[in-house]
């Protein structure tokens, strides 16, 4: 598939409209204030994180003007989201008091069946997973069909990343009724992978590595408490890669969850994970150097997986499944079943039938097939298991 993809007619009509103008940190602020009619962010240092951010933006993403506007309206919704929530916690100091269950957490590298591995295991109406559009807005708004409101809004939003961008919905659809990352709710935090996934921003990347990651989880499990609570509480789902660059911290906040590292081999993942990335970018940017995406993705990979690595070599008693791609593809159902028996979980037919069923929903290729040349990216098969070698050494049957 070509990389030099033409922008949809709205957006190029915006673009010669319209004035690129820099995001304006502390426009962002006052707006997001007078919106929510409140103004405590709860972090002395939160505005910085946000200058920080809108700093790197403006100086390194080289946004077009519908970038820039689509990138101040998901900063709102962020910012907004977090003051909500901290209005929500003084009206209902209740809410935090919500016991999250020991979850399944699914951590691997971007493309290896992390997204199919959460939407068969979410079949199972004894599981939850955090739907798109509760990432969206895990809030409840004010006044009557709230949530309706919430649902409405992300179904908005998926059909304009449809329209945005076919071929990246093709590589990873965002439905909104579907489960998402809860990196979504790591990013209230101003916090998470999502701003360097979607933009150049090396410098706020580098400076986001080097934060206390326990912050970012921390406001992720009140999230969770949020959108838990006045429910049943059930075991969650989650999964996002980035688990695997902040392993101690979740071994830390879920010491007794059941870890599923998925794996598939690097020379399939890796080059489609940087088409990936390349075509969020391409949504918002004039430019993309996509020998910069791999070079920037290749090297935060490999620090993701050798960290993920010796934190499994230091602590060996956290539960831990292996599960490959391959196999988890050639079986899904088998594949389940044997993590369930793992970790002492029931099996039935309605279990089984909920999964048969959504194997069906979530086909592969069912918004397109996703076709790329790792070539592009400057990436070969030999540079790739050079790379990763002290991965492949450990796991030899990928």
């Amino acid at each position: 598939m070509s990389l030099n993809s033409k922008y949809p007619f709205l957006v190029r009509a915006y673009n010669r409209l319209v004035k690129n103008k820099p995001i304006d940190y502390k426009q962002l602020i006052k707006s997001v204030q007078k919106s929510v009619a409140y103004t405590n962010f709860g972090a002395s240092d939160y505005e910085k994180r946000l200058e920080l951010l809108c700093q790197s933006i403006n100086d390194e993403a080289q946004l077009h003007a519908f970038g820039v506007f689509a990138n101040k309206e998901r900063l709102k919704g962020v910012l907004k989201n977090r003051l909500r929530a901290i209005q929500l916690f003084e009206e209902h100091p209740e809410v935090l008091q919500e016991n999250i269950q020991p979850p399944i957490i699914i951590a691997g590298l971007q493309r290896t069946g992390t997204t199919f591995l959460q939407r068969l295991l979410a079949a199972d109406e004894n599981n939850r997973a955090l739907l798109s559009w509760e990432a969206l807005n895990p809030i409840p708004l004010k006044g009557k069909n709230e949530e309706k409101k919430r649902i409405k809004q992300a179904l908005i939003g998926q059909k304009a990343l449809r329209y945005l961008s076919p071929v990246f919905f093709s590589i990873h659809p965002v439905e909104f009724d579907s489960p998402e990352e809860e990196i979504l709710l790591n990013d209230i935090s101003l916090l998470s992978a999502i701003p360097e996934a979607t933009m150049n921003v090396p410098s706020f990347s580098k400076w986001v590595a080097a934060q206390d990651h326990g912050i970012a989880y921390d406001w992720m499990i009140k999230m969770l408490k949020v959108l838990q609570w006045k429910k049943a509480p059930k075991t969650w789902v989650l999964k996002t890669p980035q688990h695997l660059e902040y392993m101690d911290v979740v071994a830390k906040k879920f010491p007794e969850s059941v870890i599923i590292h998925t794996h598939r081999h690097p020379t399939e993942c890796i080059p489609s994970f940087c088409s990936m990335v390349y075509h969020s970018r391409k949504i918002f940017s004039k430019e993309v150097n996509p020998m910069e995406v791999a070079n920037h993705w290749v090297t935060k990979n490999i620090s993701m997986l050798k960290h993920t690595m010796q934190v499994r070599k230091n602590n060996p008693n956290l539960k831990i499944i292996d599960l490959y791609y391959q196999d988890l593809v050639k079986d899904p159902i088998g594949s389940i079943k044997n993590i369930y028996s793992q970790i002492g979980r029931s099996w039935d037919a309605i279990v089984e039938a909920s999964l048969q069923q959504a194997t069906v929903r979530n086909k592969k290729n069912k918004y397109g097939r996703h076709e790329y040349k790792m070539e592009n990216f400057g990436l070969t098969n030999e540079s790739i298991n050079n790379d990763f070698s002290f991965y492949l050494n450990e796991y030899p049957n990928l």
